[in-house]
């Protein structure tokens, strides 16, 4: 039977595993220490704007973090909510400690999947690059493998700073991984130091909570998966506190001891997850910074400062926290550090997060160029996914940008690479009226018959859900809308006039109507309110607005979508030679042998390419010689 091993046992590890192992392979996950699988090294909380969108799409695939954090969730937030179903993500904070034991359970769970605690030193192919025979580990041993999905995180190289302190380390408490690193360079891959960062963690004993603003998880909190039955932790109040003009001072004054601003740090750093010394240097007219007061776990008194990453020496870190309103005795249980570690260029990719030039061989999450737990998931099961579909001679599964936000991710990795660590953002999406995350389901379902790991039963719900919402939007084609209707109570409580009437779909595209008066309509619809698995009424009734409302700009887009999906589809062969291609700019050339698009959509999509030699490229592909 094919092999596939996967390197890590991060979230990237778990979700390359554990869908490798649900398609049928023979899979092992080699992790250097078997306790630390689903650790949450950063802010124990997962989601958010875009990222939340992307843990959507993964349970919609059947993949395991929506129901991981579902199932050990202990405060949930819809994020934006006031702003619109096409940008609203949920947020949930973790149970860490919880987090990672339902984690490892269910990979040990998991059929035709084994665990197995050591550390890669090198792949071993039978000729040069060809033919992958395994994975060597520091004690000599080799795993037998056909495929390997590397998820190495921040362990390759890795180095933690803490003022003028450095450390060979993976995270804290872990060491660094340097074979494969070495390897992976001595290879020739094109390779940079990124940078990340942690809070210090704080004893929540030594906090005085009464002097911070409470935040309030939603009542009642709703899961991020599809499939999940409910929210079985008892929940808990996060809370916001905000830096001082004596917590600026500290930090100013102490700028040369940070590993950053006193030049020990060569890796470049998230821009949108800056540390609190970044926060005031670059926006020193912002008077103050918000920081998050949250619960790590419900087993530990461990408090997390989200928005205070630092890499100052645990001293100045201490009068930091200290300076804030409520932790003038506050207790630091671990400080927070800065991290540095290879990355490689993700430019040198395929779409199926392949390594070109390396034969059976993936990468997955911080190995290419992102941060945060949901970037290196949603990389994970893709490339997990790829690497089995790969041994079965299947074609991969590619997301476009208009049918996924992990779509939208592998495509700006692979097309446009990255010079610092990678987030997703909504506003990444050219067409995010259509990636709404509460309809993932719906939209990837045809994907998800095809990569089978859902069950007939989850698969059977979904379609049910798509039926459903079917027959309501007819009902509301067809329900009509006069002054003798059960509608018009609602609409003469608007101030409409129904001289003529109109079908209760145009009544509800009317801004004007609440999502009350919204309800009070559709209940007067059959089976609106008849209970069934997976469908939320709240919900539904935003999604029908949405869909109702911003019909006109979803057709414009889908008309944009036409002209794009034409060129995605139009494969540049593996062996055109572009000298073949005359009156293309050097710069051009340039950039189309970096970035090695496989498609003139992908060609497209890369910075400086102009539509013009979009169309000069397809001319000549159709009549140049390959090879």
């Amino acid at each position: 039977m094919k092999q596939v091993v996967v390197i890590g046992g991060g979230h990237a590890g778990i979700e390359a595993a554990h869908i490798a192992a649900r398609t049928g392979l023979s899979t092992t996950l080699l992790t250097m220490n078997l306790d630390q699988i689903g650790q949450m090294s950063c802010n124990p909380s997962i989601g958010g704007v875009g990222k939340g969108h992307m843990v959507r799409e993964l349970d919609a695939l059947g993949g395991a973090m929506g129901r991981l954090i579902d199932a050990t969730g202990i405060h949930f937030r819809i994020l934006n909510e006031s702003r619109g179903v096409a940008v609203r993500g949920p947020r949930a904070q973790a149970d860490k400690v919880k987090y990672r034991i339902a984690a490892r359970r269910l990979l040990e769970r998991t059929p035709n999947l084994r665990l197995r605690q050591g550390t890669a030193a090198a792949l071993v192919w039978e000729a040069g690059t060809s033919r992958l025979r395994g994975v060597e580990l520091l004690d000599g041993s080799v795993l037998p493998c056909d495929a390997v999905v590397v998820t190495s995180g921040t362990f390759l190289n890795g180095r933690i700073l803490i003022g003028e302190r450095r450390l060979e380390a993976g995270r804290a408490g872990e060491p660094a991984s340097t074979h494969l690193a070495d390897q992976l360079r001595a290879l020739g891959l094109r390779h940079r130091r990124l940078k990340t960062g942690t809070s210090p963690r704080l004893a929540k004993a030594s906090i005085d909570f009464g002097r911070l603003e409470v935040q309030p998880g939603d009542d009642p909190p709703r899961p991020f998966s599809f499939f999940s039955a409910g929210i079985p932790q008892p929940q808990v109040p996060c809370h916001i506190v905000h830096t001082t003009p004596e917590t600026e001072a500290v930090v100013r004054e102490n700028l040369p001891k940070s590993s950053l601003y006193g030049g020990h740090i060569e890796g470049v750093g998230p821009r949108y997850c800056p540390s609190i010394e970044d926060k005031f240097v670059k926006f020193p007219d912002k008077g103050r910074h918000q920081i998050f007061v949250e619960p790590e776990s419900l087993e530990t008194e461990e408090i997390y400062l989200a928005g205070l990453s630092t890499s100052m020496p645990p001293d100045v870190q201490l009068r930091m926290v200290r300076s804030l309103p409520g932790f003038e005795a506050a207790e630091i249980l671990r400080p927070g550090y800065a991290i540095e570690y290879d990355s490689f260029d993700p430019l040198q990719l395929r779409r199926d997060l392949s390594v070109d030039g390396l034969e059976g061989v993936w990468f997955a999450g911080q190995i290419n160029g992102t941060t945060g737990y949901e970037e290196a998931a949603g990389q994970g099961l893709l490339a997990g996914l790829n690497a089995a579909r790969w041994l079965e001679e299947r074609e991969p599964v590619i997301l476009g940008r208009d049918q996924a936000y992990l779509g939208v991710m592998v495509d700006d990795l692979v097309t446009k690479g990255t010079d610092e660590p990678y987030r997703m953002l909504t506003a990444r999406a050219e067409h995010r009226l259509g990636l709404a995350c509460d309809v993932a389901d719906a939209r990837l379902l045809e994907v998800a018959r095809e990569v089978g790991a859902l069950t007939t039963e989850e698969l059977d719900l979904v379609e049910a859900k798509v039926a459903r919402r079917e027959r309501l939007r007819g009902q509301c084609d067809a329900a009509w809308v006069t002054q003798t209707s059960p509608f018009g109570p609602v609409a003469a409580e608007v101030g409409l006039r129904l001289d003529a009437g109109l079908s209760l779909s145009d009544f509800l595209r009317r801004q004007h109507l609440g999502p009350a008066e919204a309800d009070a309509c559709l209940a007067h619809l059959e089976g609106w309110g008849v209970p069934q698995p997976g469908w939320d009424t709240a919900r539904e009734r935003d999604l029908l607005l949405f869909d109702l409302r911003y019909a006109p700009y979803r057709e414009r887009e889908a008309r944009l979508l036409d002209g794009h999906r034409a060129w995605d589809h139009v494969r540049i062969p593996a062996d055109f030679r572009l000298e073949h291609v005359h009156g293309l700019s050097k710069e051009v050339l340039e950039k189309l042998r970096l970035h090695r698009p496989e498609t003139l959509g992908q060609a497209s999509r890369i910075p400086g390419i102009t539509p013009a030699a979009v169309t000069l490229l397809h001319l000549v592909m159709r009549r140049a010689p390959h090879g």
